[in-house]
């Protein structure tokens, strides 16, 4: 149980850290300024045959070019006002959704995920994963399954 607990924190201090260093950044080091292209990002994610005692944790943080827009991302077609991240749980994939498409409405400075995928109780379940930055596929995991003894725990920037 303590590990579960520690698990869940490292992966929440690793998002915030990894979007504190994005908006650190100095202005001249080369990276995408306000009012320049920036990025596009999708993010498709399934899980199927999840149990009830399985911890399932996606979280996307970006940051934005346009300083002044706080509304980053779209969640299976809906935009989500005035939210610069996106947390999926085991309870958002225990109804008849099993599939949510994560995508930004804005210019991206960087853009972090964070996914962790556990099964105490050794019951397998599959979670699918693909990332695709400017309209490349990055990351394409599919039907992985997740066990007591393989979990899926990855921490992305983009």
């Amino acid at each position: 149980m303590k590990t579960t607990i520690f698990k869940k924190l490292s992966l929440a201090l690793v998002c915030f850290v990894m979007l504190g260093l994005g908006a650190c950044s100095k202005k001249n080091d080369g990276g995408v300024q306000p009012g320049t292209k920036g990025k596009t990002a999708k993010f498709t994610i399934t899980v199927n045959g999840a149990p009830s005692s399985a911890y399932i944790s996606f979280v996307m943080v970006g940051a934005s070019t346009e300083t002044s827009n706080n509304t980053i991302w779209k969640v299976n077609g809906v935009t989500r006002e005035n939210e610069q991240g996106v947390s999926l749980g085991k309870n958002d994939f225990s109804g008849s959704t099993k599939t949510y498409v994560v995508e930004s409405v804005t210019p991206l400075r960087l853009a972090t995920v964070g996914i962790q995928c556990l099964s105490p109780d050794n019951a397998s379940y599959t979670i699918s994963y693909k990332a695709e930055i400017d309209g490349q596929v990055k990351n394409d995991s599919q039907n992985v399954a997740v066990t007591g003894n393989a979990d899926f725990t990855h921490d992305y920037s983009y």
